[in-house]
Order: structure tokens, then sequence, then C-alpha cells
């Protein structure tokens, strides 16, 4: 969830009940993680990016979904360049460690984890943080892990504004530094808003205690489920077991 250039000004979605959502979200991904044909998991892939496309601003909001995707491949990407350094000394076609397989396997990991996103950021991502946490509320999720989760995502906001700022002042004022120089200087910058995280963390933390606060915030969100959601929520209910289904009649004629 972004609050900058790479935050989604439309949701698909926008009137359907967070916890219908957050239902169908998990069904979705439980399902995309257990199919086994890479093919299948293109298709979801091509499905979830459907409704981005819709509206006046479905091509920037495709721009944007397709920004995002960098830091989730940058574990892929480690993996595929982990196989080609270490495979090259494979020689075994066919076997169970070959190339061949391992590449497959690696593909299908890839697959597994941009579906997942998708999905994620379909379904989940454009309710905000706000109506997420009072949809896992009322869905019985642990009050004070969801306040917990609330605040983590604050403050990852209140770390990201002070490294902006200390790194701006620093390129604007520091004088002419060699490479590593200005490494050390980086450095400093995240040490030093890391330890002022933790101090201002601290700090709120007993404000919010001494004028009572128990850990658990309050459902701010009127829900009203729909026939809507019912409909959705089964459709994903219904589609899940069916592409596992499928998967598995591929797999053994395909």
């Amino acid at each position: 969830m972004y609050l900058d250039r790479l935050e989604f000004k439309r949701d698909p979605f926008q009137g359907f009940d967070p916890r219908c959502r957050v239902l169908a979200a998990v069904c979705l991904i439980l399902v995309v993680l257990t199919i086994t044909h890479p093919v299948i998991e293109a298709i979801i892939m091509v499905g979830t990016v459907v409704p981005f496309l819709m509206g006046k601003t479905g091509t920037r909001e495709l721009r944007k979904l397709f920004l995002r995707l960098i830091p989730v491949n940058i574990v892929t990407l480690i993996l595929w360049l982990s196989l080609l350094l270490n495979g090259l000394g494979v020689h075994d076609p066919g076997g169970p460690g070959s190339l061949e397989r391992l590449f497959g396997g690696a593909l299908l990991y890839t697959l597994r984890i941009n579906a997942a996103a998708l999905v994620y950021m379909v379904l989940i991502i454009p309710l905000g943080i706000g109506r997420l946490a009072n949809g896992l509320m009322k869905l019985k999720v642990p009050a004070t892990l969801v306040s917990l989760l609330v605040l983590t995502y604050r403050y990852i906001f209140v770390m990201y504004q002070g490294v902006f700022v200390s790194v701006l002042s620093m390129q604007s004022r520091r004088p002419r530094q060699t490479t590593l120089e200005q490494w050390r200087s980086y450095t400093a910058v995240f040490a030093s808003a890391l330890v002022k995280a933790m101090l201002r963390a601290q700090k709120i933390g007993n404000i919010m205690e001494l004028r009572g606060f128990t850990g658990v915030l309050p459902i701010t969100t009127v829900f009203i489920w729909k026939l809507q959601d019912t409909l959705l929520l089964g459709a994903c209910i219904i589609l899940a077991p069916s592409l596992w289904v499928l998967d598995r009649l591929w797999n053994c004629y395909g």
C-alpha cells in the first residue's frame, strides 16, 4: 500500500464488503499456490489484470500494477541467477536434478508469486489500511494483531519520510566524497532513522498506555452484506476447486 505515485486511484471492487473481498482473496491465493501447471497460472494472471483495464484510467493503473511487481520479482530474480550460476555443471538430462526440471520449477514458482501478488493487489490493496483493519476485526482476527498491522503500516511511512528528508539534505550539503564515503554516509542515515523510529515508538506507546489504550482499535466502519458480495464469494469458492481439478486433469491427460 503506497501513498505516493504508485497508489491506486481506482478500486475495481469499490462497492463490495471488505469481509467478502478478504475471504475471496484468501480462496484465490490458496488455489494459486497449489496450481502446478504454468499455463493455468498464466491464465489466472491475465484474468486478474482485466479489472485494471476497465475505465478511463486503465492504462495508468496497469502501469502502476507492473511497477509494483518489480519489488515482488526481486526474489525470483535472485532464484534465477542462482540457478544460472549453479546449474551450469548439471549433466543429467531428464533426471530429477536436470536443468529442464530446475528451470521448470523456477518458472512455476515465479508465476505463483506473481499471480498471488496480483490477486492481492486487485482485492486487498485498494481497500486501504483502515477498511482492511476493520474487515479483519469483523472476521474475528485477533484485535492485537490487527492493531500491530496498522501501527507497523504507519511507521513504515514515518521511517520512509525520515530517510527521504535526511538523504535529500545530505545530497544538498555534503562535500566531495568517494564512493565508499558515500555508502558510509547512507549507512549512518539509515541507522539514525531506525534509532529515531524506535525511540518514537516507545514514546508513543507510553503515551497511548497513559491514555487508556488496551491494544485494540475500535471498528469504525458499518458493514452491510449485499447480494453482490454473496455472488462474488460464491464464485470464488466455486472457482478455486474448479481450477484445482482442471490442473490435475491437465497434468494427467495433457
